[in-house]
């Protein structure tokens, strides 16, 4: 089942977003955006508040990457979107979010493709513990 981490810190969203940048290599990764997300919305003519801090961040394991959609094009749609955590500020602390897809999951929508299978889960698992070095789980 799709499982929504959360992770609480007293970091602030620039904070973790320098630890991300230091850790992620720790576990293979590497940062291939950050979007900050009230910019984004103003670009688009969207009124922001003053306050609003929200990060999207794109990470990436790019040799894992090319070679799994070398070897099947359509696990990119699968691929893609769950290497993205948020960051916001949220009462006092600030939460790190991430939706992790299982191997279940994955197997449903390409369920011949094992060896996906198990390799989107494993880097699923190196994103939880990643963030869970940031902060304290929710």
């Amino acid at each position: 089942m799709v499982k929504l981490i959360k992770i609480e810190t007293e970091l602030m969203p620039k904070e973790i977003i320098e630890q991300i940048k230091i850790k992620a290599s720790n576990f293979n990764f590497i940062i291939r955006e950050i979007f900050n997300m009230a910019n984004e919305f103003k670009h688009h003519k969207i009124q922001v508040v003053d306050d609003f801090e929200y990060y999207s961040i794109m990470i990436c394991n790019p040799e894992k990457a090319y070679t799994s959609i070398s070897a099947n094009k359509i696990r990119g749609a699968i691929l893609l979107p769950p290497k993205q955590l948020v960051i916001n500020i949220s009462n006092v602390n600030t939460i790190i979010a991430y939706l992790k897809i299982n191997k279940n999951d994955i197997a449903q929508m390409l369920p011949n493709d094992t060896k996906f299978q198990n390799g989107l889960d494993e880097s699923g698992d190196k994103i939880i513990e990643l963030i869970n070095e940031l902060g304290d789980k929710i």
